[in-house]
């Protein structure tokens, strides 16, 4: 199991902990357990926040490379946009905690996430682009979340992005001191979450959530297509994924 759910005594904090070295890489199968984990959360009538963790010094070096092949791409993207969608209609508040590197995947389960506290020395990125792909979970997240600008910035660049930077672009909520994640996740969860009403706090996230949720859908179902339709079919979009399997450098046609 790669995939670790735990309940507090009371029943309201759900923690979902992903765990396979070295690096958190999420492949076809975390996926599954990752959907059965959140569904089983979203059922508990007690619970009031959902809490996403990863094991390690890392949180993610994010999805699995090999997988985004021709031969397995489309089943690895639904695996991970049903986590996502999973994710975002999710009915009670949910939380991550984010250490270390946090690329590809691995940021947009992130993104699909309500809040977001990081370590100051985490790193955050989407580097599909300098393998000739593209992301399209947090393409559809940050599309839905207003962030185009931001989006541009990031997506199109896979350039690295610190905590203290996506602090001030609204990526992240709150900064943790390195070292400190884990006391100052569990601190937010008892100030803000653990004293509230469960029915009143899934009431309140289907009203911030329900239309949000129905708009990252459309925008995931599109990006998803775009992916198969119009990238896999070029040459570019499976030569860098080939030639970062092979340790090379790709060799692009620009086509």
């Amino acid at each position: 199991m790669t995939v670790r759910h735990d309940v507090s005594d009371d029943g309201a904090v759900h923690t979902i902990t992903i765990d396979q070295p070295p690096g958190n890489v999420i492949d076809i199968a975390m996926c599954g357990e990752l959907e059965d984990a959140i569904a089983t959360a979203a059922d508990a009538t007690g619970g009031k926040v959902l809490v996403m963790r990863a094991a390690g010094s890392n949180f993610s070096f994010g999805a699995s490379v090999e997988e985004h092949l021709p031969e397995t791409a489309p089943e690895m993207l639904a695996a991970l946009g049903a986590v996502i969608r999973a994710l975002v209609r999710f009915p009670y508040p949910t939380l991550v905690g984010v250490q270390g590197n946090c690329l590809g995947g691995g940021l947009e389960l992130v993104l699909g996430c309500g809040i977001v506290i990081a370590e100051e020395s985490a790193k955050l990125a989407c580097p599909e682009i300098q393998l000739g792909v593209i992301p399209p979970a947090a393409t559809a997240l940050l599309g839905a979340q207003g962030k185009s600008r931001i989006a541009e910035d990031i997506l199109l660049t896979g350039r690295t992005v610190r905590t203290n930077e996506a602090l001030a672009m609204g990526l992240v909520n709150v900064v943790a001191p390195d070292g400190e994640l884990g006391a100052t996740v569990d601190a937010y969860v008892e100030r803000h979450f653990v004293p509230r009403s469960a029915s009143s706090l899934r009431i309140a996230t289907a009203a911030i959530r329900d239309s949000y949720a129905a708009d990252v859908d459309a925008r995931l179902t599109e990006a998803e297509r775009v992916y198969i339709e119009e990238l896999l079919p070029t040459h570019d979009g499976v030569e860098g994924i080939q030639a970062f399997i092979d340790k090379r450098s790709p060799a692009w046609k620009n086509a």
